[in-house]
């Protein structure tokens, strides 16, 4: 069985590499000034706000699955803008960003056993790939940086000699300044299948990966060190103020598995082939639309927001994600929640 053609599987060894990641993960978990537990990956939020997302008129046949079904049709959504680390740092710290959607009251058959929201997530980063490629390398760099004192270090130097590809990715992303969450591009950067929910992975649909692209990209600031702590905030307070922010959402077909690969995260899925042919252009399936409100810290939509849970696995069968990668998110952050919210009883 070729793996990137049908890829609804487990690896040898997986379960025992996920165990372990759980308690890493849990290990590593911070508590934040009022002795609740962050989030151990985007921790920080800089703005929780409203939206809506509507489906485009026009939708290619072979993309009409799960939310995208029905053209024209409108979801409520909240969306919550992050930033990367599992501490709270400021904002002039290069790091990736995060936006995480939550589009509300979506009913249909889940893509996880036993998942009782009726939502559908749609998890992104300012990057278009992931820095390690499969869960046992993503699992050896987080051993190391877990260590006391030199685990930077330690992981620092792991990737130097051994993964020198995934140590660039990772420079990459720690250069990343940004003037405002609202002018970026986000990328999922570990796929899904889009087809129908009464199959089984890998007959009926495609993989994809989704991105989230604003109509103008905005520049990063000349000096991020001279600007506040919560710039980011700051900066999304005022645009939301003066008027509305889209996002166009779109879908991007695998095409070549060879070099379009499914278990190998930190592979870029160009959308040209060979000699300039176009391989996999990303199509618009919706509008993420933010619409002119007011953005305060503290308030009661933020700590909805803060209390969710984010997951690319509360999701409807048609959205299921898929690869190594993903496998471990639905093992992680399941678990990840549930100690945040044992945590928060006792604080």
């Amino acid at each position: 069985m070729n793996p990137e053609l049908r890829p609804d599987f487990s690896l040898p060894g997986e379960d025992e590499i996920f165990k372990e990641m759980i308690k890493l993960t849990i290990g590593m978990m911070e508590k934040s000034q009022n002795g609740c537990p962050l989030r151990v990956q985007h921790a920080k939020a800089n703005a929780c706000v409203t939206a809506t997302f509507e489906i485009a008129s026009e939708i290619p046949a072979d993309l009409q699955y799960g939310v995208f079904s029905q053209p024209g049709q409108l979801f409520e959504a909240i969306v919550r803008f992050s930033t990367a680390q599992g501490t709270i740092e400021p904002d002039s710290d290069p790091t990736a960003r995060g936006l995480a959607i939550k589009l509300l009251n979506v009913e249909g058959q889940r893509a996880m056993n036993g998942d009782t929201e009726q939502s559908q997530d749609f998890l992104f980063v300012d990057h278009p790939v992931f820095p390690f490629p499969n869960p046992k390398e993503y699992r050896d760099v987080i051993k190391y940086k877990s260590i006391p004192l030199i685990g930077d270090l330690l992981a620092f130097g792991h990737l130097l000699l051994f993964d020198y590809d995934q140590l660039k990715i990772v420079q990459e992303i720690r250069k990343k300044t940004v003037a405002s969450p609202l002018n970026i591009t986000y990328w999922s950067g570990v796929p899904c299948w889009l087809g129908d929910a009464g199959d089984a992975v890998g007959t009926t649909g495609q993989a994809v990966k989704y991105s989230a692209v604003p109509p103008a990209i905005g520049a990063g600031p000349a000096d991020p060190k001279k600007l506040p702590d919560d710039y980011l905030r700051e900066a999304v307070a005022k645009q939301l103020a003066e008027g509305e922010a889209v996002f166009d959402f779109k879908v991007q077909r695998q095409g070549d598995p060879a070099k379009m690969p499914i278990e190998d995260a930190s592979v870029y899925w160009d959308e040209n082939g060979d000699a300039g042919e176009q391989q996999s252009v990303p199509v618009k399936v919706a509008t993420l639309r933010i619409s002119k409100q007011t953005v305060t810290s503290n308030s009661e939509l933020e700590k909805r927001c803060e209390g969710m849970s984010f997951n690319p696995w509360h999701a409807l069968k048609e959205h299921r994600p898929i690869s190594g990668l993903n496998r471990l998110r639905r093992a992680v952050y399941e678990a990840s929640f549930s100690e945040r919210e044992r945590r928060k009883k006792t604080a």
